[in-house]
Parts: structure tokens; C-alpha cells; sequence
């Protein structure tokens, strides 16, 4: 069982450079993580986690997480990558460092992993948008556990330490990568075209930065692409790290959800270090719209805050996976001092967190309630069909429009 592994940048350098090495002890859940002394007497060099592995040359050690840092596992497989991994590799990974190993290059952001010191793979993708009919085949085959065709195996593979829980793959058309999100059959609506519509919503809000989406229609359903912040031609420009990582808790409780395992914690260390302190202007309205729309699986890993390598500074990311999911009101990030709990209260209970005036945030509610209060029109003219939208009645926190 591998226990140690090299932590790569790709990005910086016309090839990837060797960061720090990782270890781990699966029989204790506990891992160390050092800085290479090339990287840190680098110019360029900057922290992989500014909270909790800050650039210097300490020894760094975490139980969180079976014992390997978040930033580490951000750009490995989630849920729906390690099924891909253990359904196309005929040596399963046993551990956290055999799936990192084992889709090192597949990943969101710039970080590669490798067994020597010398050298590791570059973030690769081959997939385009002509391959999608087949993707989708493949995607059902993995679904139902079917034999994978041969020529999807790799294909699938290019996407598998892309995250979440949801089947996807990475495409690129030219010098544009997109994250290709595929609909289940078990779906209550039309996932593709209703984030699609949620993310454009979003973004007619004020300031408010997202991802740029759209829909291809195909013979086999609709497939959502989600234009990659992190890439260029194929290249990582951006070092990324998710609020999960950031956070770092190894469990929550409800001190914590109106402390650190909050959206008011994430715009503290905006507020602190984001080279754009508006930004946590902007998360408060992200937050506003997904209490609004019934968004209720915010959690840490749909927020994430990226490191650019040309201005050297880190920002809030674009909005991404914004779409209704549940009217309970209870989500999956702390709002307030209340917790969980979606009220426009709760809302507003933490407003100085932000760096707003209570009056502020009342102006940033009042913006979005009067545009997600035409959420049916909104969502038709952007593809949604007539039965999706009465089935979203049940989804989305209508009470909170009146």
C-alpha cells in the first residue's frame, strides 16, 4: 500500500514542479505534508493553503479527513470519480494516495501527484464535444454497472477526479474546457437545464460572478457544460482550493455552524485575504439567492476560492452547482446565528461578518427576492419545460416570496 507520494504544480513552468511531499498512515488517519526547499526559495512560490499550510518549511500534520489535507483532496476523486477509477483500473487503490495517484492529472486547479520526485503527469484532457454520444452511452454502462466500452475507458477517465457525486467528464472545444454534466434517469427534473437556468439567474444579479454554462441537446438527453475558470487551452492558470479545505473541521456541531462551518467564516478570510474585499459582498448574495431558490446542498465543497498565477492573488471563484433542491429551508452551510436555517433572519444576523451595514444587506435581499420571485418565467425562457416547473413548486421555498 503506497504511503507517500510528490505533490506537483502544474502551471507555473512549462512542465510540472515538485511542491512538497505527502505521507500517510492508513492504520493511524494521520498525515504530514513539507514544502520542497526548491519550491519554497521559488519567487512564485504561494501557499497550497493559506489557513492551514501556510509557505514555510514546518512539517505539517492532520487526523482530518483520514489523515490528508483538503487542498490535497481537492483535486482528487469524489463519490462519482472513485466509482469511475474502480471500474476502469485493474489495481484498485486502497487508500486517499492511491486515488490521488490514480487520477493525478484529471483533476479541478493545478495540483499533479506522482510517486517520484522528478517528474509527474500534466493536467490532460482528449475528450471533445464530439464525443459526447459515446460519453453518454458510458456514462448509463457505469450507472447500471454494465461492461464499459473500450473506447469510453479513457474518455471517462479525463474526468474523474472532477468532484461531486453526479456523473461528469471534462470535454474541450478549442482552447475552451468545459465540465460536461450529465442528467440520471432517476432525476425529478431536468438537472441540465434548470442549473442552467438557476447559474444565469444568478448572474443577473449585481457583481455577482458565475460560471458560464450552456446546454447541448442530444439524441440521448441533454448534457450541461460548465466552462472550466481554471484552465486555458488545456493549461492550469489558477491554483484552486475549496471552502472545505479551508474550513478544515473535522465535525460539525451547532457552535460551529454560526462560527466556522458558516458562509460568514468564508467572507472573514475574503475579507482578509482576497485581493477583491467586495467579494464577500458578493458570497452574502450568493447566499441570499441560494436560501431564495431552495439551494439547499451549499455545502463546502460547491464553494471555492482560486489562486491566479498571473496576479499572484487569491479570489472568490465563480458560482458553480447552483440549482433548487429542497423547500426545508435547512442547509448545508451555517447562514447565521441560526444555523442552517434559511430565513431572511437568519439572513441578516450576521451581516458585519461580510463587512455590510444591516441597510446593505436589506437592499442585496429585496435585489434578489424581486428576481427569484419570477423564477417560472425566468426558468422557461431559458428551456425548462412546463411539467419541470410545476415539479420545482415543490422544490423551491415559495413561502419566502410572500
Amino acid at each position: 500500500m503506497i504511503s507517500k507520494a510528490f505533490v506537483f504544480i502544474d502551471g507555473l513552468e512549462d512542465k510540472p514542479i515538485v511542491c512538497g511531499v505527502v505521507t500517510l498512515d492508513t492504520k493511524k488517519q494521520y498525515g504530514e505534508f513539507r514544502y520542497g526547499q526548491s519550491y519554497l526559495g521559488r519567487k512564485d512560490a504561494f501557499a497550497l493553503d493559506p489557513l492551514n499550510l501556510p509557505l514555510n518549511n514546518s512539517i505539517f500534520n492532520t487526523t482530518n479527513q483520514k489523515g490528508v489535507f483538503g487542498v490535497l483532496l481537492d483535486a482528487g476523486a469524489d463519490s462519482w470519480g472513485k466509482k469511475v477509477i474502480l471500474s476502469l483500473h485493474n489495481t484498485k487503490p486502497k487508500n486517499s494516495l492511491e486515488f490521488l495517484l490514480a487520477g493525478a492529472g484529471m483533476g479541478v486547479g493545478s495540483l499533479v501527484f506522482s510517486l517520484s520526485s522528478k517528474a509527474s503527469k500534466f493536467k490532460v484532457n482528449k475528450n471533445t464535444l464530439g464525443d459526447i454520444p459515446m460519453l453518454l452511452k458510458a456514462k448509463d454502462s457505469i450507472l447500471k454497472d454494465d461492461t464499459i466500452p473500450k473506447e469510453a475507458k479513457k474518455a471517462f477517465e479525463y474526468g474523474s477526479s472532477m468532484g461531486g457525486a453526479r456523473p461528469k467528464t471534462t470535454v474541450s472545444d478549442g482552447d475552451i474546457s468545459y465540465l460536461a454534466k450529465f442528467n440520471r434517469s432517476d432525476d425529478l427534473f431536468n438537472h441540465a437545464k434548470v442549473e442552467h437556468a438557476a447559474m444565469n439567474m444568478l448572474n443577473e444579479l449585481t457583481a455577482c460572478r458565475v460560471a458560464t454554462t450552456k446546454v447541448l441537446a442530444t439524441d440521448n438527453g441533454d448534457v450541461l457544460l460548465v466552462e472550466r475558470f481554471d484552465l486555458l487551452a488545456d493549461r492550469p492558470t489558477h491554483h484552486f482550493i475549496s471552502a472545505n479545505s479551508l474550513i478544515n473541521v473535522k465535525s460539525i456541531n451547532p457552535s460551529s455552524l454560526a462560527d466556522r462551518y458558516s458562509y460568514g467564516f468564508l467572507a472573514e478570510f475574503i475579507l482578509k485575504n482576497s485581493s477583491v474585499p467586495e467579494d464577500a459582498y458578493e458570497l452574502f448574495q450568493r447566499m441570499v439567492f441560494n436560501v431564495l431558490i431552495g439551494n439547499t446542498d451549499d455545502h463546502t465543497r460547491n464553494h471555492a476560492f482560486l489562486y491566479s498565477f498571473e496576479s499572484k492573488d487569491w479570489r472568490l471563484s465563480p458560482a458553480y452547482d447552483v440549482l433548487p433542491i429542497n423547500s426545508n429551508s435547512q442547509h448545508s452551510l451555517g447562514i447565521g446565528l441560526d444555523g442552517r436555517n434559511g430565513t431572511i433572519e437568519n439572513l441578516l444576523s450576521q451581516t458585519e461578518r461580510f463587512g455590510l451595514k444591516r441597510f446593505k444587506a436589506e437592499q442585496i435581499i429585496k435585489e434578489s427576492l424581486a428576481l427569484v420571485s419570477q423564477w417560472p418565467t425566468y426558468f422557461k425562457q431559458h428551456g425548462v419545460g412546463d411539467g419541470d416547473i410545476e415539479r420545482l413548486k415543490a422544490v423551491m421555498p415559495l413561502h419566502l416570496y410572500t
